[in-house]
């Protein structure tokens, strides 16, 4: 084979590779015995962080309320301790600069001695369901959110959820939105188009985790990139 599509073969398979080591990482809230764990990684795993890295929690009264919760910062990563019953409780996590290479995904600004495909901040946002509550079903304020319509509760495997995707406010067109809420398949993305809703077909019982990704452009070959999740639990 001739050396320079050897290249290309290398250089391809490169960034795919890194691209997979960042993209696996979802970011989910994870109950403890204190409270929630702010989660990064994938099923069967979680990754350390570092913790300033979080930027916010809020839960969500009975009435929509928004509280800001105190933010256990540990070693690698954080917590929360929520003193009374929300609804919903939201993170956000400010995921740094990334650049796109021949060479990889690299979480810095350095270009020196880089070839740099594409680059930006990238942004991770969370929304974990407690107990369903109507106000659900519209957005709550997170730049990039996924908004349930219905009650998961009443939902078993092979249901289908209906949700929309808003970015600041607005339908989120052109968004890529996981099929299932399985946790083991979070990254099998479909572009979306219009208002929604689009249909999420519910996994095997317990945590379920609908994930959605959006890339705003700014100029050239910078973006940002903003993560979204929704997470809550079924029985059945």
């Amino acid at each position: 084979m001739d050396r320079s599509v050897l290249l290309s073969v290398f250089i391809c398979l490169a960034i795919f590779a890194g691209a997979g080591s960042v993209l696996a990482h979802d970011m989910w809230l994870q109950e403890s015995k204190e409270g929630f764990d702010i989660a990064l990684g994938h099923k069967g795993q979680t990754d350390p962080y570092k913790p300033e890295r979080v930027k916010e929690v809020v839960g969500y009264t009975k009435n929509g309320w928004p509280v800001q919760l105190d933010i256990e910062r540990k070693k690698d990563g954080c917590g929360v301790m929520p003193d009374e019953g929300f609804y919903a409780i939201c993170a956000s996590l400010d995921n740094r600069y990334w650049l796109k290479t021949t060479d990889g995904w690299k979480n810095h600004r350095q270009r020196k001695g880089l070839e740099i495909l594409k680059e930006g901040h990238s942004y991770k946002l969370t929304k974990h369901v407690v107990k369903w509550c109507d106000f659900l079903a519209k957005p709550l304020g997170q730049r990039f959110e996924i908004v349930p319509l219905h009650d998961h509760t009443r939902l078993k495997e092979g249901d289908r959820l209906p949700v929309k995707i808003f970015f600041e406010g607005k339908p989120a067109s052109g968004a890529r939105l996981a099929k299932t809420s399985s946790m083991g398949h979070t990254h099998d993305l479909e572009s979306v188009q219009g208002e929604g809703p689009f249909m999420v077909y519910i996994g095997a019982p317990g945590l379920q985790l609908v994930n959605a990704k959006f890339e705003l452009p700014v100029q050239g070959r910078q973006v940002v990139w903003f993560a979204a999740s929704l997470t809550f639990r079924t029985t059945k």
